[in-house]
């Protein structure tokens, strides 16, 4: 009988199978550890496993010029490919890609355009089941640079949380004809959820019976797809707000759900993240 041979063979180094070799993480690279425009990856509310990719951060080295210092497209695109690409082949779960500022709006970007296209790409690339977000507190859809990438997102989240242009007015400090674009803006918009924030302040109260009138009748003629209202115990970043009860809130959500047919929720914070 031939024996079998058990051994390596001559010539040919032996290989060690690691099992823990597919599990190892590529390092993260110290720029983006130092990034702000990266946020997470993160347990989010809303959007579950996600990443934020913040471009209206303030840059101060790679700025668009001296005097925007929001952070360069090409910084905001590569950064964002290095680690969606990292996340992806060390087998991340990621859920959410959201486009958010910190500082300034993510659509006051003047290459708004570039970034959000190019998130698209990767996304579709590298995280095909992840939804694609934008945060916009501060709406700029008037201008075609904006408008015309809105279709790049799967969902808008955006603030609106006025019912008359008085209050409008005296919470945003904006002209009272901003009001009427920006709703022209929203309108019909497939991807739309809506943001409000519902309680007392300096020189307004939009919780107040006749301002919700008004919201409600002006989210029947938006139709989004459902509203987000700031819970009463919910953190703001305006500090003079003070927010609404728990039982008033409970009322306008019922009211804007019986007269305009839109679900709503609370959320716990302002931020997607």
């Amino acid at each position: 009988m031939r024996a079998t041979s058990v051994g390596p063979r001559a010539g040919k180094p032996t290989r060690v199978h690691d099992p823990a070799a597919k599990f190892e993480r590529p390092p993260i690279p110290a720029a983006d550890l130092a990034s702000p425009i990266l946020k997470g990856p993160l347990k989010s509310e809303r959007l579950g496993a996600a990443l934020g990719i913040d471009f209206g951060c303030s840059e101060t080295a790679l700025s668009v010029s001296r005097d925007n210092r929001m952070p360069r497209a090409s910084v905001v695109i590569t950064t964002a490919a290095r680690t969606i690409i990292r996340l992806s082949k060390g087998g991340e779960k990621i859920e959410s890609i959201a486009a958010v500022g910190s500082d300034v709006d993510p659509t006051m970007h003047p290459d708004f355009r570039e970034i959000t296209t190019n998130l698209r790409d990767l996304r579709n690339k590298w995280f095909p089941k992840a939804k694609l977000w934008l945060q916009s507190d501060d709406p700029h859809f008037e201008t075609p640079n904006v408008r015309h990438n809105l279709a790049v997102f799967d969902r808008v989240l955006a603030r609106f949380e006025w019912g008359t242009a008085k209050a409008f007015v005296a919470m945003t400090g904006k002209k009272s004809a901003d009001l009427a674009n920006l709703q022209a803006n929203l309108t019909h918009l497939e991807s739309l959820i809506v943001q409000a924030r519902f309680g007392k302040g300096e020189g307004f109260d939009n919780s107040s019976d006749a301002e919700v009138k008004a919201w409600v009748k002006r989210m029947a003629e938006i139709r989004p797809r459902e509203i987000h209202i700031l819970a009463h115990d919910a953190k703001v970043a305006n500090k003079k707000l003070k927010l609404a009860s728990k039982s008033r809130l409970a009322e306008i959500a019922a009211e804007v759900s019986e007269k305009a047919g839109i679900p709503s929720e609370y959320c716990a914070s302002e931020s997607l993240l």
